[in-house]
């Protein structure tokens, strides 16, 4: 989501390999205790997985409408946030993104007006786009648990 999101993208201290130490809630262990990036992560299956979706969310970001353009966020509570969900769209003159965000564990079916008709793109794994939308009419899709989709349209 941060990769869609308005303004600098930041990754954390090797979140891109999927780091996983504990870190205490309060105190001096949260800046004193040794964290190395174990590389092994890197080679793993799961390591692989989180790399590559990394390097995807990167080229991604480089689509002007994550670069400039609008940024809506659409604050529903009774649609979206109740079920955990988080929903945003970009835009510029040519293309317009809708990134919805779960943060359940389980998946979330929910609804959107997109404001254009069109085939939908889905930006992260290229599976589940979303064809035939008609504009301005509600379109119902599934957001993984603990994860989330990215379509994109061309105006």
């Amino acid at each position: 989501g941060i990769f869609a999101a308005k303004g600098i993208p930041m990754l954390w201290q090797g979140q891109e390999f999927g780091e996983n130490y504990f870190i205490p809630e309060n105190g001096m262990g949260r800046v004193v205790i040794f964290r190395p990036v174990r590389w092994d992560y890197f080679y793993d299956p799961v390591g692989k997985r989180m790399v590559s979706l990394v390097r995807g969310l990167i080229k991604m970001r480089r689509q002007p409408q994550f670069q400039r353009g609008r940024h809506i966020f659409y604050n529903d509570p009774g649609r979206y946030q109740s079920k955990g969900v988080l929903v945003f769209s970009r835009e510029d003159e040519s293309l317009f993104s809708l990134v919805a965000l779960n943060f359940t564990d389980q998946d979330q079916q929910v609804g959107f007006k997109f404001p254009f008709s069109g085939d939908y793109r889905e930006e992260l794994h290229g599976l589940d786009g979303l064809e035939d939308v008609v504009g301005d009419a509600w379109t119902s899709f599934v957001v993984p648990s603990n994860y989330g989709r990215v379509w994109t349209v061309r105006i």
